[in-house]
């Protein structure tokens, strides 16, 4: 679900504050997911504060926001986050 309009404000602060030209942000149950994309990349950081992030969830959201496969990004995960970088 995107919940954008909920963040509008951080959205415009952060898109005059940096080379991103496109930012969403999303829900998938508990965990949300931020979708930035600039000129040369794209990143998508998962953060859920209940749980970490299943490998599911990660190819569900690289199949319906990308024309990615896991193995064509880069993957950084911490305690119940993940970074997804990807060149566009």
């Amino acid at each position: 679900m995107d919940v954008s309009s909920s963040y509008s404000r951080k959205i415009k602060q952060e898109l005059e504050n940096s080379a991103n030209h496109f930012i969403k942000i999303y829900t998938l149950g508990n965990t949300r997911v931020v979708f930035k994309k600039n000129v040369a990349t794209s990143e998508i950081v998962m953060s859920n504060k209940v749980r970490g992030i299943t490998e599911e969830e990660i190819n569900f959201v690289l199949e319906k926001l990308t024309n990615s496969s896991i193995a064509d990004v880069t993957i950084t995960t911490g305690n119940r986050v993940v970074d997804i970088s990807f060149k566009n």
